[in-house]
């Protein structure tokens, strides 16, 4: 390890007593914290409460803050927020923010979700193939679907039909999810081709399994989203050349 020499900063500590990172209260009430050098890095107007730090040897996290204070005595933040090298980010203990006074924005992706299931024969659906799932996630993602493409390709029969079913699940409760219904969005085909639907189509399946009882009302826990969307594809054919593609996009948090 180097040994760097003592040198004096403006609090009296020296650099070779510091421990990284190091924050000290003076008389103005603000926290003034040190790099391992002396450094004045930052001056924290926030009180602070239980500021633990790690050593870097076994892990990334540089520090764990367990709780935060505003000036005006309100608890903005409860366990857990961790800064890391490398890969910073916000967490908390159950993986969502439960205090109604805190607000976390970020940036919405506008994202593709592709996928190709197989077509059933016989008029029997094949098996579902998942476009989007939040199903095992902590934190849980979040989408908000605007477009759907369904892609007919390959060969049809003389007769033959192929459908399609992509599936939008609604659950609400971000620790433990409870279904509150599936929406079902249905297109057929009988030769190749692409057909486009909107938000309008998809608020039309996905409307009667949405609760106003869910809406947020100061606890993350409660609110309602979207699971899983799926899709499957059944062809009226004893056999079939025909392939499916499903594409969804949307806003992706």
């Amino acid at each position: 390890m180097v040994q760097y020499p003592t040198t004096q900063v403006v609090d009296g500590i020296t650099s070779q007593s510091l421990q990284i990172p190091r924050c000290v209260q003076l008389e103005d009430s603000r926290f003034y914290c040190f790099d391992h050098r002396g450094n004045l890095i930052n001056i924290q107007k926030t009180d602070m409460y239980s500021i633990n730090t790690i050593p870097l040897v076994t892990t990334s996290t540089a520090a764990l803050i367990s709780r935060i204070k505003s000036s005006g005595s309100d608890i903005i933040l409860d366990s857990g927020l961790r800064f890391s090298f490398g890969t910073p980010g916000f967490q908390s203990a159950n993986g969502y923010f439960a205090n109604q006074f805190i607000l976390f924005q970020g940036w919405p992706s506008l994202s593709v979700y592709s996928g190709s299931p197989t077509p059933g024969t016989g008029g029997a659906y094949g098996s579902a193939v998942t476009l989007f799932s939040n199903v095992n996630q902590s934190p849980r993602s979040m989408i908000v679907p605007l477009f759907v493409s369904i892609t007919w390709g390959g060969t049809f029969a003389s007769g033959e039909t192929v459908s399609v079913e992509v599936n939008f699940t609604i659950v609400y409760g971000t620790i433990t999810q409870t279904t509150l219904g599936t929406g079902t969005l249905t297109a057929s085909a009988t030769s190749t081709g692409t057909q486009y639907f909107g938000c309008k189509e998809i608020y039309a399946v996905i409307a009667p399994y949405l609760n106003s009882n869910y809406n947020y009302s100061g606890s993350s826990s409660n609110n309602q989203y979207i699971s899983q969307i799926t899709a499957q594809a059944a062809s009226s054919a004893s056999s079939t050349s025909v392939t499916v593609s499903v594409t969804v996009v949307g806003f992706h948090t």
